[in-house]
């Protein structure tokens, strides 16, 4: 059975689908066989994201809906062979019952060993059918105000719900939080009342990067090993009992203002 993780929040713009691509990436490159599923029928991106738009055939809501073998739907990926894709619908045309959904979608993600279920910006069908079938929620936030307001509903909202939540800072800039103009990481634990899954610093150049279909990984981008050390906290993989850094990549400037601000 697999490890369905859903990686959500209320509020659009925080880099979901982002850190859905690059947390399933990073997992299938530890051999472990990982399902990236697209839920965002409004705006689906993980294709583009990924690099594989010109391979969509079928999507989701074809495995779902039995139209078509899961094998026929999923793309493939040879240069990271553990990592499989169910893509978004590129128009929105199927009424989601979520509890049907959930099982059905559950019976896919239990073929692998993790399945990363990126969801949209608001609360939806598919995000209530995610919901049902998941184990974790991973809360994706930037420091931006009215990105910690939603991952505070969001988290309120998930755990009424019974799902595990942690959070995840996205796009975290150390210099703003030093000169006192953006919330430290402290302050974004408190406020969402989440405990805290990982810190991804702003990464220029992964920003254009996966205009191109290309996801973090190597030296070239700051936030590939903060990714990396997200994934090792996620799975509780060896670490020879050494913690793993939350401030990979994070400017050395005022640490702990950085921390506790």
């Amino acid at each position: 059975m697999a490890l369905i993780i859903l990686i959500t929040s209320f509020k659009g713009g925080v880099g979901k689908s982002t850190a859905a691509a690059n947390i399933a990436s990073k997992l299938a490159k530890t051999g472990k066989r990982t399902l990236l599923c697209d839920l965002d029928f409004d705006l689906g991106t993980l294709d583009l994201i990924t690099g594989c738009e010109d391979r969509v055939l079928f999507d989701v809501s074809d495995a779902v809906s039995g139209r078509r073998d899961v094998e026929d739907c999923t793309v493939k990926f040879p240069s990271n062979p553990c990592l499989f894709l169910l893509p978004a619908p590129f128009k929105n045309t199927d009424e989601v019952q979520p509890s049907v959904f959930a099982e059905r979608l559950k019976a896919i993600c239990d073929k692998y060993d993790y399945a990363i279920l990126d969801t949209p910006g608001a609360d939806s069908p598919t995000l209530a059918a995610a919901r049902l079938c998941a184990d974790l929620a991973i809360v994706v936030s930037t420091h931006n105000p009215a990105s910690v307001r939603g991952a505070e509903k969001t988290a309120e909202s998930l755990r009424e719900s019974g799902l595990e939540c942690r959070l995840l800072i996205n796009c975290f800039d150390a210099v703003s939080v030093s000169e006192d103009r953006r919330a430290g990481i402290i302050s974004m634990i408190d406020a969402t009342k989440t405990p805290l899954l990982g810190v991804i610093p702003y990464d220029r150049t992964l920003m254009f990067a996966q205009e191109k279909g290309v996801l973090a990984d190597g030296g070239e981008f700051i936030s590939s090993k903060a990714f990396d050390n997200t994934v090792q906290r996620l799975t509780c993989s060896d670490t020879n009992s050494r913690p793993v850094p939350v401030l990979y990549g994070v400017s050395k400037v005022k640490r702990k203002k950085v921390l506790t601000k």
